[in-house]
């Protein structure tokens, strides 16, 4: 029973599954974590013509509370996750450019998941999930420039997710998912913009299209309490402007991840993941992310 994950990104964000978390838990079931993360992003940054080498790290604690119950006599999870972030900038932007990384809480998630077929016998299940990002986060529209440096994103934004999982027999399971992320605008972004004095302009309007990821993950329990896993996703979508300009930076990327999750006892279960780009280009963007959380359940 593994918590789903959030991974984060900016402007857009994937919400990546963990290989068995389209298995529901049984009803009455209630589970807190903590979770460490670090993301490194690296590459070129096109400022007003200029190319400029930068390289941020977001790093996170992510605090979560969840509950599986019914609804509608089908199994059901909710959860709550707040992340507290701290960010650090490097390279030529930040020579060139004043850079203010922020730190603080970010936006609050909530998500609802529902599993309308389930048969454990035959160890197969189709879910649906929701999940809602407040903007509760700590938020300073200077903190923008280039790219969002805040712990939130002064915007709601919402994920439909679906995805099915099949055990195939000797430990091993399948889980493919797709969901695409819709985002309100945000009318307090600066980005790669400069004003007459080559000094970041002053905040407009970001607008964000639909983000659509699809995933896969084969896992493997060797014994019980133990699972490996592998997996594969894909990101498209997800272009963005400010202040009515061109669409630009949309996602075209394909990632794969690896996990391995031990249980300590019957209530506590630890799991470490690693994730990285495949084809990894020279603009902007996500290098590595890696995670290990720690899951109590009572």
């Amino acid at each position: 029973m593994a918590l789903i994950t959030m991974l984060l990104a900016s402007p857009a964000s994937a919400l990546d599954l963990g290989p068995r978390d389209g298995v529901p838990p049984p009803a009455g079931i209630s589970g807190v974590s903590i979770e460490y993360s670090d993301r490194r992003f690296d590459g070129s940054l096109d400022i007003n013509g200029l190319s400029l080498g930068a390289t941020l790290d977001r790093e996170a604690v992510n605090l979560r509370w969840g509950q599986s119950l019914r609804l509608a006599g089908r199994p059901a999870y909710f959860y709550g996750e707040l992340p507290l972030v701290e960010y650090a900038a490097d390279g030529a932007v930040t020579d060139t450019f004043d850079i203010d990384p922020g730190s603080g809480p970010g936006d609050l998630a909530l998500a609802m998941a529902i599993w309308p077929y389930a048969d454990r016998d035959a160890s197969r299940y189709v879910g649906v999930a929701g999940y809602l990002l407040l903007p509760t986060g700590e938020y300073e529209a200077h903190r923008t420039f280039g790219a969002n440096l805040n712990p939130g994103n002064n915007r709601v934004a919402g994920i439909l997710q679906t995805g099915i999982h099949q055990g195939l027999g000797q430990g091993v399971a399948l889980s493919v998912a797709a969901d695409v992320m819709v985002f309100e605008d945000n009318d307090r972004y600066i980005g790669a913009r400069l004003d007459q004095t080559f000094q970041p302009a002053a905040p407009g309007r970001l607008e964000v299209r639909p983000y659509y990821t699809g995933q896969a993950s084969l896992s493997w329990q060797p014994m019980p309490g133990m699972t490996l896993a592998s997996s594969y996703y894909i990101d498209r979508g997800g272009e963005s402007r400010v202040d009515g300009g061109d669409w630009e930076s949309a996602v075209n990327r394909e990632r794969y991840g690896l996990l391995a999750q031990v249980a300590l006892s019957r209530q506590w279960m630890v799991s470490a993941s690693y994730k990285r780009p495949i084809n990894r280009g020279p603009d902007f963007g996500l290098e590595e992310a890696a995670q290990l959380r720690l899951i109590h359940w009572f």
